[in-house]
Order: C-alpha cells, then structure tokens, then sequence
C-alpha cells in the first residue's frame, strides 16, 4: 500500500515518460461522418428474438412442434414456453437438440403458493414443471390460466406473452386461447401454426398456416 499524501510521507510513484509538446494542429484529427440512414433499433441490434411458442399442454402436436423447435435454433432464435408437458416439451427439445445453437430454452414455470415453516409464504413449481429441456426456468409467483378464472386476471400466461418478440400458436385449448387474445391485445405478432379446424374459436384476423416456411418468414419479417 503506499503511504497516505496526507501524512506527508513521500509515496512511491511510477516514473512518468515526458513526451514532446506538439502544437495541436487540425491536421493532426480525422473527422468521421455518420452514415446516413433509418435509427438503429440497439435493442434488436444486440440480442435475438425471442420466439414464445404456445399449444396445448397435453398433447405434443410433435409433427408440427419438432420441425418447429429445429427452425428456431438453427435461425438462433431464443425459444419461450411455459415450461410444461405437450407442446411445451416437444418443441424444446426438437430446440435442444440443435447443436452448437446460439439460442436459449426458456420456461415460465407456474407455482403454487405454501407455507413452509419459518421460512413463511413461499413459492413451489407445479407438478411437472419445469420439463427436463428448460435451460432458463422463470419461477413466476403467478398460476396458470383457469378457465372460470374473471377477465382481466393476471398468470403465468401474461409474462408469456409480454416476454415474446413474436407468438407462434399451435392447437391448445382454453390456456392457448388465453395466450392468443393477451397477444392481440398486446399487439404482439401472433401466428397459428396447424390446420384450421383447429384455431375456431381464435380471431378470423389472425393469419393461419401449416407451412413451416410460412411460419419462419412471419417470425423473421415481425416487428
């Protein structure tokens, strides 16, 4: 340590190049234009999309969700689901299995309030979740979607949609419909991924598909 200047004890100090005093010249300085041309949006311009995939949380659809989860992690996008059984599971780990993938698995893992102890209330993941593909669980404090629960109740379902750049929704049932009227109401980019049939009860504006290459120009085009 050196010795304090305000004691007046001499401290060491590294020795100091002196450098020859030029006079400053404006030669002496380059001068760079900024390019011209629209803003650069910073927030896309330093992390990927994140793709928030929702469907049913029983059956897999896998013929629709593998090739899915495989597109997003070989385009490097981050995948979002809630963290479950069904199509949560299939998608991420058609997703995981891409090798060297920039992307992330990520699950919004619902709880259940308990108590426990001294430590008082606390927060415990549901029943099968998080699924064994989540990379990044999010242990929210919020449930899944009821179907009798009041319009306007907060879950699990609303960080779904409010973390997603864009919403590809496969066949699901009152928790799907859920998330696809919080995205529309959100203005989030939402796309249904399966055959018509399936999506009924969803709004006719939404564009519906069971092209693949359809679903990823929509992800890659969205803003």
């Amino acid at each position: 340590m050196l010795p304090s200047y305000r004691t007046g004890t001499p401290a060491l100090r590294p020795p100091f190049i002196s450098f020859p005093r030029y006079p400053i010249r404006r030669r002496h300085f380059v001068y760079h234009r900024q390019r011209s041309g629209p803003p650069t949006d910073m927030t896309s311009a330093l992390r990927s999309k994140t793709i928030g995939v929702m469907g049913s949380g029983k059956q897999p659809w896998t013929e629709l969700a593998a090739p899915l989860g495989r597109a997003l992690a070989l385009a490097g996008y981050h995948l979002l689901t809630g963290g479950g059984q069904g199509v949560m599971s299939s998608v991420s780990e058609a997703f995981c299995a891409v090798p060297e993938r920039a992307g992330r698995c990520i699950g919004i893992v619902p709880t259940e309030a308990v108590t426990a102890g001294d430590e008082g209330l606390t927060f415990r993941p549901l029943p099968g979740y998080p699924n064994p593909f989540v990379e990044v669980p999010i242990v929210s404090p919020l449930p899944r979607h009821l179907p009798d629960a009041p319009a306007g109740t907060l879950s699990r379902n609303h960080i779904n949609v409010l973390s997603s750049d864009v919403i590809v929704a496969l066949p699901g049932n009152h928790g799907t419909r859920d998330e696809v009227g919080l995205a529309v109401h959100y203005g989030k980019p939402v796309i249904l991924f399966g055959e018509s049939e399936h999506f009924a009860d969803m709004p006719v504006s939404l564009v519906r598909t069971v092209s693949l290459d359809t679903v990823m120009d929509f992800v890659r085009t969205a803003r």
